[in-house]
C-alpha cells in the first residue's frame, strides 16, 4: 500500500493540514461553544478520525471526488492541534453548511465507515486493496530489477498470466536456464524506481529473492518446491548463492543470492551535541543561524544540536520556518535526515523515501535496523520490531549514550506482552552509566515493565520504587508512581484508599495522555478481578479516550472488551455472582460499541443472543445476530443462537430457521428449535415429533401441547399421561395436564387408554377420566349419538368455568 504523496513528507503534510485548520471557522450560533476536539490514530488496515463531540448528533458520510464528507446536524467548529498524519488522510477540512457543518476528509481512502460510542464520532478509513494485474505487474519488475529474468520474458510472463495461458518469451528456449548475472548487475535496478527496501540488508535480500521466486512460480502455475531445490543448512550471517536448477516451465526462473558487504552509516550523531555546555553552544549556533540569514548548513547544526539533547520540538520548528529554502543535494538529505530523526524521538511516522530508510547500493548499512525498527514502534507493527530487535540492539552501540537511551524508550514503549524483545532492547541501555535522575527513571520505568511481563512482582515492585528515588517530577517517574498507586489498590485499610485516590487523581487530571491511560488500565482491571464489571467498563471506557500510542489497538478497548465477555458468559461456579439479567443487558447496550468489529467480536456478540433469547427477547437476538461476520455464521454455535432467534421472533422467518438447521446433524438442541419453527407453520403433528424420546418435564409437556392443538386426541392423551407420570412436575402444571387427558381421552374415537394409577384420585379430573373408562364404546346410529351427547353432558358438568372458558 503506497501512502498518499501528501503524507510523503512531515512538511507537506502539516501543509495540507493547516489550510484546513485555517478553514475551521465557527458559524456564527457556533461562538460561544466549545471546539471539537478531533483526534486520528493509524490502526493496523485503516486510520481513525475521531471527533470528541459529547453528545453525538444525527450525521451522515458520503463519498465525495477526493474523499469522504462527514455531515453533523448543527453548527460545530473544531480544534484540529491533535490530528496526527493518516496513511489514508491527507487533510482535514471544516466547513459550514447553512444549519450543519460538514467536515471534508480528503484522501485516497476507498472505503469509510462512521460509528459512534461514549460521546465519540469515528470514522475508519481503509484504502483501496491492491489489484490482482498490478500485483503482477508489480512482482513481474522486482524480478527484473533482482536479477531474477530479463525484461522480455517479463513481458512474456505478463502477457501470458493476463490471458490465462504461459507464453513462450522469444529470448530464451524453456530448457535453457538464464545465466546468473554477476553480483554489480544483480543489484543494480533496472529502472529509476528502487525495490522496497528489505528489512535486513544481506539476509534479508536472499530471503527477498526467494520469496520473489515463489511468487513467480506461483504465476507460472508451478509449485515453490518446483523452482528451487532444498536450501542446505547455514548461518543466519552468512548468504551462500543457491545453485539454480531451471523449472521445467517455459519461463526459467534461477535463483541468485548475493551477500553484500556490511558498511557503516554514511553520517554519525556523536557530534550533534557539540562539545562544551549547553548554555555556551546554544547561543553561538543562533548567532551563526542570524548572521547567515536562514542559512541551510546553519539550519542543520541548530537542528542537530537541539536533537542531540532530545529538544526535538525544537529542531522542528526551526526546520519549518526554514523548511521552503531546502538546497538539493548532501545538504538537503543532511536537513532531511536530522528532521526525520527528531520524528523519530517524537514517535511521529517518516516518510518511506526518508534517508534514513534508504539501502546504499553496493553495501548493507549497520545501522538500517535501528531506523526500521524504530519507523515500525512509531506504526504500530510489532511483529516486524520483534524481528529487526537484535539488529537494533547492535546498531544501538554507536548512537551517543544520551540519544540511545531516548531511542530505547521509544522502541520499549511499543513492545507490549513480548519480554523476549523488550529484554533485547533494554540490553543496549543495561550498562549506560552517569546517568541523569530522569534517565535512570526511564530505564528503571522500563525494567518494572519488563518484570510485570515476566510475572515477577517484586522485581517491578523494586523497579518501581528505585524509578522514585530521584524525586522529580519526569514523566516516567508519574508512570511509576501510577503502576505503585495500581499494585497497592488491594490492600486493606488507609493504604489501599490512598492508592485508589492517586489512581482517580491521574484519572482525571491525565484523561487523554498515556499516563490517564496506565492509570485507568490498572483500575479498570482491579475493578475486573473484583467482579465490579459495571465499574470496570466505564473506566475503560475512558482509557480507550486516551492517544498515547497511534497506530496500536487501545488497551482501554481490549480492557473493555474483556469485560464485556465476563458480563455476558455463564457465571463460574467460584466466582463473584454477575449482575441480574437486565442489568448485564444494558450495560452491553451501553458499551456494545466495544465488541470489536469483525470475528474478533463476533464471541461477545453470540454471548449476548444467548442472553436475549434467555428472556425472551428473540426480537432483538435476531437484529443482533445480522451483525455476526459471515465467517462465524457457519459455525454450529452460531448457526443454532440464529436458528433459535429466527424461529422466536415475531419477524423472524421460521423456514430460515429450518434451513439453517439442515446444515447440522440433529441432536436435543437442534429438535427443540426445529419444533418451534414448524409449530409456527402450523406443522404441529411434525413439530410435536421432533420431541419425540426427549425426557425433560419442558420437552413432555411441549409435545402433549403440540398434540392437543393438532386434535391428535389419542396421541394426545397417551402424551399427557406420560407426562403426568412425571414426579417432578408442578402442581399447578398436574391438574392442567390432568384435565387435559380427561377431555383427549373423552375426544378421543373410542374409549382412550388412561393409566390406572390417575383414576384413583378424587377430584373433577379424575371423575372425568373414570367415566370415560367406565363408559361402554360407541354404539353406531342414533343411538350412539344419544349415548356421545349424554356423556359430553356429564363431562361438561365435571368441567370447571376455566376450563370451559377455554372451550376444552
Amino acid at each position: 500500500m503506497r501512502r498518499p504523496l501528501l503524507l510523503a513528507t512531515t512538511l507537506l503534510t502539516q501543509a495540507a493540514l493547516l489550510p484546513a485548520a485555517a478553514l475551521a471557522q465557527p458559524a456564527p450560533a457556533a461562538l460561544e461553544a466549545a471546539a471539537v476536539r478531533v483526534r486520528t490514530g493509524q490502526h493496523a488496515g485503516h486510520g481513525r478520525v475521531v471527533l470528541h463531540l459529547g453528545q453525538v448528533p444525527p450525521h451522515a458520510l458520503r463519498k465525495t471526488e477526493d474523499g469522504f464528507e462527514l455531515r453533523l446536524r448543527g453548527q460545530y467548529r473544531f480544534d484540529l492541534s491533535g490530528i496526527r498524519p493518516l496513511t489514508e488522510l491527507a487533510a482535514i477540512e471544516p466547513r459550514a453548511d447553512g444549519t450543519d457543518t460538514l467536515l471534508l476528509l480528503r484522501g485516497h481512502a476507498a472505503q469509510a465507515e462512521a460509528g459512534a460510542f461514549g460521546g465519540m464520532l469515528y470514522v475508519d478509513l481503509r484504502a483501496a486493496p491492491v489489484g490482482l494485474e498490478a500485483a503482477q505487474r508489480k512482482l513481474l519488475d522486482d524480478a527484473v530489477r533482482l536479477g531474477l529474468m530479463k525484461p522480455n520474458q517479463a513481458q512474456a510472463m505478463f502477457r501470458a498470466a493476463r490471458s490465462g495461458g504461459v507464453e513462450q518469451p522469444a529470448a530464451a528456449p524453456a530448457a535453457t536456464p538464464l545465466p546468473a548475472p554477476p553480483p554489480a548487475q544483480a543489484l543494480a535496478p533496472a529502472s529509476p524506481s528502487p525495490l522496497p527496501p528489505a528489512s535486513a540488508p544481506a539476509d534479508d535480500l536472499a530471503g527477498l529473492r526467494e520469496a520473489v521466486i515463489a511468487k513467480l512460480a506461483v504465476l507460472n502455475g508451478l509449485r515453490p518446491a518446483d523452482t528451487l531445490p532444498a536450501a542446505p543448512s547455514r548461518p543466519e550471517s552468512q548468504a551462500v548463492p543457491q545453485p539454480a536448477t531451471p523449472p521445467p516451465a517455459p519461463a526459467p526462473v534461477p535463483a541468485v543470492a548475493v551477500a553484500l558487504p556490511a558498511c557503516p552509516a554514511s553520517f554519525s550523531l556523536a557530534g550533534w551535541r557539540g562539545e562544551g555546555a549547553f548554555a555556551d553552544r546554544l547561543p553561538a549556533l543562533r548567532a551563526a543561524l542570524a548572521r547567515s540569514d536562514q542559512g541551510a548548513a546553519e539550519v542543520a547544526a541548530l537542528a542537530e544540536f537541539y536533537a542531540g539533547h532530545q529538544l526535538s520540538r525544537e529542531a522542528l520548528a526551526v526546520l519549518e520556518v526554514a523548511s521552503g529554502e531546502w538546497p538539493a543535494g548532501a545538504l538537503k538529505e543532511r536537513l532531511e535526515r536530522v528532521r526525520d530523526v527528531a520524528r523519530l524521538l517524537l514517535g511521529r511516522p517518516v516518510p518511506p523515501a526518508s534517508p534514513l530508510l534508504a539501502e546504499a547500493g553496493d553495501c548493507a548499512r549497520e545501522d538500517l535496523p535501528l531506523w526500521r525498527a524504530l519507523a515500525a514502534a512509531v506504526s504500530g507493527d510489532a511483529a516486524t520490531l520483534a524481528r529487526l530487535a537484535p539488529r537494533a540492539r547492535a546498531a544501538l552501540r554507536e548512537i551517543p549514550q544520551d540519544l540511545r537511551l531516548g531511542f530505547v524508550q521509544r522502541l520499549a514503549d511499543a513492545v507490549e506482552n513480548d519480554p523476549a524483545t523488550l529484554r533485547i532492547l533494554l540490553g543496549a541501555v543495561r550498562a549506560a552509566t552517569g546517568l541523569t535522575p530522569e534517565q535512570a527513571a526511564a530505564r528503571n520505568w522500563q525494567y518494572a515493565r519488563l518484570a510485570r511481563q515476566e510475572g515477577n512482582r517484586a522485581d517491578e515492585q523494586q523497579y518501581l520504587e528505585q524509578a522514585l528515588r530521584g524525586g522529580g517530577r519526569s514523566l516516567p517517574e508519574i508512570f511509576a508512581r501510577a503502576r505503585l498507586a495500581a499494585l497497592n489498590l488491594g490492600r486493606p485499610g488507609a493504604e489501599g484508599r490512598r492508592a485508589e485516590a492517586q489512581i482517580n487523581d491521574l484519572l482525571r487530571s491525565y484523561r487523554h495522555d498515556a499516563l490517564g491511560e496506565e492509570a485507568a488500565i490498572a483500575y479498570a482491571t482491579r475493578l475486573l478481578d473484583q467482579g465490579a464489571l459495571g465499574a470496570a467498563l466505564a473506566v475503560a471506557d475512558g482509557a480507550s479516550q486516551a492517544s498515547a500510542r497511534p497506530g496500536m489497538e487501545s488497551r482501554g478497548a481490549r480492557l473493555a472488551a474483556t469485560a464485556l465477555r465476563r458480563l455476558l458468559a455463564d457465571p463460574a461456579p467460584e466466582g463473584p455472582p454477575l449482575p441480574p439479567a437486565d442489568e448485564r443487558l444494558g450495560l452491553f447496550w451501553q458499551y456494545e460499541g466495544y465488541a470489536t468489529p469483525g470475528e474478533r467480536g463476533d464471541d461477545i456478540r453470540l454471548a449476548a443472543i444467548q442472553l436475549l433469547l434467555r428472556q425472551g427477547l428473540a426480537e432483538a437476538a435476531r437484529d443482533l445476530g445480522q451483525q455476526v461476520t459471515p465467517a462465524t455464521a457457519r459455525t454450529p454455535q452460531a448457526i443454532l443462537l440464529l436458528a433459535r432467534a429466527e424461529g422466536e421472533a415475531a419477524q423472524g422467518d421460521p423456514r430460515r430457521a429450518l434451513a439453517l438447521l439442515a446444515s447440522l446433524p440433529a441432536d436435543e438442541a437442534g429438535r427443540r428449535i426445529a419444533a418451534t419453527a414448524l409449530a409456527r407453520l402450523e406443522r404441529l403433528e411434525e413439530a410435536a415429533a421432533q420431541l419425540d424420546g426427549l425426557r425433560e418435564v419442558a420437552d413432555l409437556s411441549r409435545r402433549a401441547e403440540l398434540l392437543f392443538q393438532a386434535r391428535a386426541w389419542r396421541a394426545a392423551g397417551a402424551a399427557y399421561g406420560a407426562l403426568l407420570r412425571e414426579p417432578a412436575l408442578p402442581a399447578a402444571a398436574r391438574a392442567d395436564a390432568t384435565a387435559r387427558l380427561a377431555s383427549a381421552a373423552t375426544l378421543a374415537q373410542g374409549r382412550a387408554e388412561v393409566p390406572a394409577e390417575l383414576l384413583a384420585p378424587e377430584g373433577a379430573s379424575a371423575a372425568m377420566l373414570r367415566l370415560n373408562a367406565s363408559a361402554p364404546p360407541s354404539g353406531s346410529g342414533i343411538n350412539g349419538v344419544r349415548e356421545a351427547i349424554e356423556r359430553s353432558r356429564q363431562i361438561e358438568a365435571l368441567l370447571p368455568p376455566a376450563t370451559q372458558d377455554k372451550g376444552i
